[in-house]
């Protein structure tokens, strides 16, 4: 029989998919086990078509103190119900990405006796194998998480650092479905050549961060009208104004994608010849797809949050700023210049794309 493994990791979506590297290890290492994932409710259509992984828990912080001020005896016993069916489970092992000490305390409530996980500012006192920890700084987050495979030893081959393939997201046909019919209804053909724009991400800094993360709207609308071919215009929730905004902006008439969630629009950056982002949620989508992708980097590290594994598929611009990447243990210093994105020309991103394509 084989082992039952549990995987925690409560952050968004290019976390989430970065750790599709360790599941798929996980499988490929233990492939009579049964592994489930708990996540927010924002990942996890990531995660419920994904071969390797058997159950999906959704664990959303925000309805558990919704229902506390509402009613702290019914709060109380929907937190509980939750962590005793995952002690009911009685999983043999726990990798817990969460970099928190809660999640780690309740699997120990919860009787999982293998703990695995990182010290991060000495938060790893209920885990029983830990990696000391002060942050993603020198390699790829994928890569922090496969080291808890080595912690105890836990294979017995070696391992390889880049699995083959991207990070796993899996389409169905209803999302299939859902972007031919938009296709169709924009008049896109089989034979058309199709260039994906998502100028948004960066929520992970907050509202009043995320534009430390973009490349302005305004560059993005010169690039777009440079392009000899159809462009799309991809957004996520909370970006309807941007790619408004840059439509408003362009010459000439962009599509507009609809409303897609996380799958959707992983199908639709796959019906494009390339995508071209900021760095965030949209890339790390559209590189689990295989497409090209030609992806802005400010104050964020490439070689820590860039595509994984990153391949001739994937092109990085940056700017020469001295200061880049600022972004380092969790935190972004204050700044008045936004120059790593600034220094970034609508000419260089153009002619990197031209090095991807003929437009």
């Amino acid at each position: 029989m084989g082992k039952s493994i549990l995987v925690i990791n409560p952050f968004g979506i290019g976390d989430v998919l970065f750790s599709t590297a360790l599941v798929r290890q996980l499988k490929k290492d233990n492939p009579n086990s049964y592994i489930a994932y708990i996540c927010n409710l924002k990942v996890k259509d990531i995660l419920v078509t994904n071969p390797d992984i058997n159950e999906v828990f959704v664990f959303e912080r925000d309805e558990y103190r919704s229902e506390w001020k509402r009613s702290k005896i019914k709060g109380v016993k929907k937190f509980l119900g939750f962590w005793r069916e995952i002690k009911n489970r009685k999983f043999d092992i726990v990798f817990d990405l969460s970099l928190g000490k809660e999640y780690a305390f309740l699997c120990w409530w919860a009787g999982i006796k293998e703990r695995k996980g990182f010290n991060y500012k000495k938060r790893g006192r209920f885990l029983t194998h830990k990696i000391e920890f002060d942050g993603f700084n020198d390699k790829p987050v994928a890569e922090y998480y496969l080291d808890l495979l080595s912690v105890p030893v836990l294979r017995t081959e070696p391992l390889s650092r880049s699995p083959n393939g991207n990070a796993v997201l899996i389409t169905t046909n209803e999302d299939r479905v859902y972007i031919d019919n938009f296709l169709t209804r924009s008049g896109v053909k089989d034979n058309d050549i199709l260039i994906g724009i998502a100028p948004g991400g960066g929520m992970s800094f907050g509202q009043k961060n995320q534009d430390r993360r973009r490349w302005p709207a305004k560059k993005f609308a010169e690039l777009a009208d440079k392009i000899n071919a159809k462009v799309v215009l991809i957004w996520g929730p909370g970006e309807e104004k941007l790619v408004q905004e840059i439509a408003s902006i362009m010459k000439q008439k962009p599509l507009i994608a609809p409303l897609t969630k996380i799958r959707e629009m992983a199908e639709l950056c796959k019906r494009c010849k390339l995508v071209i982002c900021s760095e965030g949620g949209p890339l790390h989508i559209a590189n689990s797809q295989g497409v090209e992708t030609v992806s802005i980097f400010g104050p964020v590290d490439e070689k820590v949050y860039g595509p994984y594994p990153k391949t001739e598929k994937n092109i990085i611009i940056t700017s020469d700023a001295d200061c880049r990447p600022c972004y380092k243990k969790f935190k972004i210093p204050e700044c008045s210049t936004r120059k790593c994105l600034e220094d970034i020309s609508v000419d260089n991103m153009f002619n990197a794309i031209l090095n991807k394509l003929t437009l």
